[in-house]
């Protein structure tokens, strides 16, 4: 099999050393394909001037170890792997916790809901409450029970006056248009290799690395790989705190602009945090990053009402 010249030029091309993380791991990786994917980094490798240029030695102890090898995986075959969420990360999540919704769900549509009984208007309210939010149809018609004749109603000299047609009422679900815009959202790449159990984490620490050292193809691949995740993700009580996690972790490590606009990662994870604010709101740790970074808050606000 013929190489091609760039396959060969990386092959050909030397070892560079990355000292990553706290405890400094040595991980090395073919300078060629390093300097075909990153200008930041190839300027680290090729400018002679610099002690990581002549030493062939660069120090990223703000990186773990698990990043830079999705990044290594990227590099040399164009796509990470998706890991599994480990127990020691969330002892409350697990396989049986509910990370992916069924396929009757995940298209957001119900399975089958039985007719549903005419409701007083009081009632209303409180139905909205018990929706899911995944799978919202189109906007119900509930009928409102007739109105009882009153006592003093004149029914005039012979026969009754003919009732009048019951009352429609228009249920609008808030949180459709929401989820409808999440599903529909695309990106230019396609997605990192399935996992069953995904430590969606990753795919937001790997974007940051992706974006300050300008791997564009890689920041696409992280959104739509965490997109994925987030759509199948079943949300509830007891692994809610994951996406706590995800939303401390975004707002930690951006910021509200970048070079090419408002950060897509913010804007991907405010708005899957929006579109379940119903199962998060009752948490102290929302109150808690809302007090936090006011930035959080503003961008929730207008995710909601736009």
């Amino acid at each position: 099999m013929k190489l091609s010249k760039t396959t060969w030029r990386i092959i050909r091309s030397s070892q560079f050393i990355f000292l990553v993380g706290n405890e400094k791991t040595r991980l090395s990786i073919h300078a060629g394909i390093v300097q075909a994917i990153s200008d930041p980094l190839r300027a680290l490798i090729d400018n002679g001037h610099l002690t990581e240029s002549i030493t062939g030695c660069v120090t990223l102890d703000d990186v773990e170890e698990e990043t830079f090898i999705g990044f290594c995986e990227y590099a040399y075959t164009g796509a990470y792997v998706t890991p599994e969420l480990s127990f020691g990360q969330d002892q409350e999540i697990t396989s049986d916790s509910g990370w992916f919704k069924s396929a009757k769900e995940s298209n957001g549509v119900p399975v089958k809901q039985s007719e549903e009984p005419a409701v007083e208007d009081a009632e209303l309210d409180r139905t909205s409450d018990h929706l899911d939010g995944w799978g919202l149809s189109n906007a119900k018609k509930l009928k409102r029970p007739r109105k009882k004749k009153s006592a003093f109603y004149y029914d005039g000299i012979e026969g009754e006056q003919p009732e009048e047609p019951p009352g429609e009422i228009t249920i609008i679900y808030p949180y459709e248009e929401l989820w409808k815009r999440f599903r529909l959202r695309k990106f230019d790449s396609g997605p990192a290799s399935f996992s069953p159990n995904p430590n969606i984490l990753f795919h937001a620490k790997l974007w940051v690395f992706a974006t300050k050292y300008l791997i564009e193809p890689l920041r696409q691949q992280c959104l739509r790989s965490l997109h994925r995740d987030l759509s199948s993700f079943s949300l509830n009580r007891k692994n809610r705190s994951l996406i706590f996690d995800l939303l401390d972790l975004t707002y930690a490590h951006t910021g509200r602009l970048e070079v090419d606009g408002r950060s897509a990662l913010r804007d991907l994870v405010i708005h899957y945090v929006a579109c379940e604010i119903r199962t998060l709101a009752d948490d102290e740790k929302l109150t808690e990053l809302l007090d936090s970074d006011a930035e959080i808050g503003s961008d929730l606000v207008m995710k909601l009402v736009t």
